[in-house]
């Protein structure tokens, strides 16, 4: 499984343009009155803009040589400060064997550079940049009918590694260890890992293999269709 395209949704377009293009550096590769797209790595991200009625709340965690954690964690502090658990800006997790560490974006989505020892590639260089960046390695699905939303990711073989138990209040990754990308499927009020923030029903897409969408809706019903 790999995550293609993302499709997210901003209150304020111009500042979240400006952050992940001209901060981060993510090479722009649409931009209009009402969305922008990035390019991250092999994969794309949508920015579109909704009133701000909408509540929304993401976490984006992005693929980075496994060689180059601790030059991509000195490259986010440098720019936008990293984010801290109990002293620490870095964790490992041993059922993914990667290093992560966190930062915000402007309107306070969370996001992680993850590089995975056993599945990111290495890249022959001493230096970090956006350029680095490998693909989209994590995205959430959040929402209060969790059964329901993995009994339907389950119907197109998007399971949870390690054969992790569904239950209704708890954070799942859904995907294939080997192809390193993780749907975060998970209810609403959970705290995020770094953060004090909790987990927003959101609306959002994600592609998959370039041939599967999956829509979450403001309510948190989940459908998946056919990319045409």
């Amino acid at each position: 499984m790999k995550i293609t395209k993302v499709q997210l949704f901003v209150h304020d377009l111009q500042k979240m343009q400006k952050f992940y293009s001209d901060q981060l550096g993510f090479a722009l590769l649409e931009s209009t009155g009402d969305y922008f797209t990035i390019a991250v790595g092999e994969s794309k991200m949508t920015f579109e803009k909704v009133p701000t009625t909408i509540q929304k709340q993401y976490h984006i965690a992005l693929n980075i040589p496994r060689n180059l954690f601790y030059q991509a964690k000195i490259w986010a502090k440098e720019r936008v400060g990293l984010l801290t658990s109990e002293g620490q800006d870095e964790v490992y997790f041993d059922f993914l064997k990667a290093y992560s560490c966190y930062f915000y974006d402007p309107e306070g989505n969370i996001l992680e550079f993850i590089a995975r020892q056993e599945v990111n590639p290495e890249q022959d260089t001493a230096y970090f940049s956006m350029e680095q960046v490998l693909q989209i390695g994590e995205i959430n699905v959040t929402t209060d009918d969790i059964l329901a939303a993995a009994r339907k990711l389950n119907e197109y073989a998007i399971k949870p590694i390690n054969d992790q138990k569904i239950q209704p209040d708890a954070l799942h990754f859904l995907g294939n260890y080997e192809d390193g990308a993780n749907i975060l499927l998970g209810p609403s009020e959970r705290l995020w890992y770094f953060s004090d923030k909790k987990a927003v029903i959101s609306p959002i897409c994600i592609e998959i293999n370039d041939m599967l969408q999956l829509f979450v809706d403001e309510k948190g019903q989940l459908t998946i269709s056919q990319k045409r």
